[in-house]
């Protein structure tokens, strides 16, 4: 391959003990570092896998992935299947330096003097975060209550993989992405997730408690497992 190593990224993790070297299809080559590590023998690392990722990244061709980033396309519109909301987008350059984001009913008004792509991805992730904590958050304690499955504390991320998570302490963790499910796949993660504060663990006592509220976990299950299609991709820049 000329030109090696190929663009990559590099993230320092307090949890790994050796280097990592993941290949992610759209994304590129991340170089996950213990800490201590030093980023300049980065190359190096690289360049003594070379054979391996060489041979991957045509494993990844022939399935028709590329490692290189798609292109930001930025949306004209944002529906929300979870809610049944959806939201038109205008975009007007005025004088103000400051770029701003103003909701009337179902419309979102962009406007400033000049922003980047980026800029105007933060204003849009930030506003997709704000209303999946005005729908979430309110639909987990109704569910919460109906089920008697009471909860400690719930807080909105962005995680890439996982739709929620619980812990020991009864804290849920719910993916503002959920937004762009079906509501039907929303309910079925929220019940998974106060199932936990019962059972932490997927063992067979959780999924009897899981089966009593949703009967059909197992197409639940298949139906989330392919949803991650439904995310709109400039939402994972």
């Amino acid at each position: 391959m000329a030109d090696f190593p190929p663009p990559y990224t590099v993230r320092v993790s307090p949890r790994a003990k050796n280097i990592i070297i993941k290949l992610i299809p759209d994304k590129g080559i991340e170089v996950v570092l213990p800490k201590g590590v030093n980023r300049k023998d980065v190359p190096y690392f690289l360049k003594k896998r070379q054979e391996w990722i060489e041979r991957n990244i045509r494993k990844l061709k022939l399935k028709g992935l590329s490692l290189t980033p798609p292109e930001l396309v930025l949306p004209d519109e944002i529906c929300f299947p979870a809610s049944g909301k959806t939201y038109l987008i205008s975009r007007v350059k005025n004088r103000k330096s400051s770029l701003s984001m103003r909701r009337n009913v179902d419309k979102l008004l962009i406007s400033g003097s000049k922003w980047s792509q980026e800029q105007e991805l933060e204003l849009l992730t930030r506003f997709v975060r704000s209303e999946a904590r005005a729908f979430l958050v309110p639909e987990l304690r109704k569910l919460s209550a109906e089920l008697n499955l009471p909860f400690n504390k719930v807080f909105i991320r962005a995680q890439r993989k996982r739709w929620g998570s619980c812990s020991a302490k009864g804290n849920i963790n719910l993916n503002m992405k959920l937004m762009f499910l079906p509501y039907r796949l929303v309910r079925y993660v929220l019940i998974h997730e106060l199932c936990h504060t019962v059972h932490l663990n997927h063992s067979a006592k959780y999924w009897r408690l899981v089966k009593m509220v949703e009967p059909d976990v197992e197409k639940r299950e298949k139906e989330l497992s392919e949803s991650g299609r439904l995310v709109p991709a400039w939402i994972n820049f």
